[in-house]
Parts: C-alpha cells; structure tokens; sequence
C-alpha cells in the first residue's frame, strides 16, 4: 500500500538507526543502518489508477462505512481507500460424480488494508483458526469498522501532518520520481 501511497516509489525503510553489542568487550560490535534509495517499481499512471479504485472502494464500495470518516477540524475531508476481504477457508470432500461429502471450517478471516491521505496506510485483519472459526460469521466490514472507531485516535496524526511540510529523506527522494 505505501508504493500506491507513494506513486508508485519504494521508499527506504528504517526501523533501527543502530546496535551496538558487548560494549568495552573484544567482542564489541556495532552496526548501523546503511541508507538506501528509493526506487520506482511501478509508473506513477498505474500507481495512480490503483489509488483511485481504492478510494472508490470506501466511496461507493464494500468499505463505504469510512466514507467521510476524518474530517479535519478546517472541515476538508481526509481520503480514504482500501480494499476488503472475507476469507471462509474449508476442508472439502467431494465423491463420486463431485458431490461433496464433507465440509469443515479450518479458518476464518477478514482484512481491511487501506491508506489514509497522502502519507498512512496499513492493515487491519481479524483471524481464527479452527476449531473455534466455524463459530464466526464475520466479514470484511469487521476490520474497516475498527479502522473507523480509530479516528479520534488518528485524527491528530493527521493534523500534524497537514500543518507540517514534506520533510526528511524519504520525501526527497520521492519528490525526485514526481
């Protein structure tokens, strides 16, 4: 989701500047992050044609219930796109003829992955396993309500991020394939 975020650019990822180990010891080792470039890895035309799908997913599709959702306190509404899923996973048995003899519910599951403006995104999924996951009939919409009831929380992440400009490496890097 975030090279559909970033037009299609995939931006350097870290996680940890450094490690250090056995300090004042023989053994002492440090590492330390190693910067990378970004780098296109799909043209921003596709790039851009996947966002819009994804953003009509919550406008008028199976997430429709975020439509709206992040509202900033200037009153502009934060885009919001995604894409659901519901997975019934079965153990079939078919016989003779290919009727089905057995069914047994192995897992169930429903994932919600999405972006929020211009620089989230994520992943919400509610899994069970069997033999618990016959006794769940939940979808998509499960995740993408959750999504939703964590907008106060994210509202002011988004608010910080729409008063401050583009900065750090990753935005110049980025700004160099726009």
């Amino acid at each position: 989701m975030g090279i559909i975020v970033n037009r299609g650019v995939r931006l350097p990822v870290q996680r940890i500047g450094s490690l250090q180990f056995a300090r004042d010891t023989p053994y002492e080792t440090r590492m330390e992050y190693q910067p990378t470039v970004a780098q296109r890895v799909l043209p921003a035309a596709v790039a851009d044609v996947v966002r819009r799908s994804l953003l009509d997913v919550v406008e008028e599709g199976t997430a429709k219930r975020l439509k709206g959702t992040f509202v900033r306190r200037d009153g502009s509404v934060v885009p919001v796109g995604g894409k659901t899923g519901t997975g019934d996973h079965r153990f079939d048995v078919y016989g003779k003829g290919g009727q089905l003899i057995s069914s047994r519910v192995v897992n169930r599951s429903a994932t919600f992955v999405f972006l929020i403006g211009d620089r989230y995104f994520g992943t919400m999924m509610a899994y069970v396993h069997e033999p618990y996951a016959a006794k769940y009939k939940f979808t998509s919409a499960m995740p993408a309500q959750l999504v939703k009831a964590l907008a106060p929380a994210l509202l002011p992440l988004l608010e910080r991020s729409a008063c401050t400009s583009t900065e750090g490496d990753s935005a110049k890097a980025l700004a160099t394939f726009r």
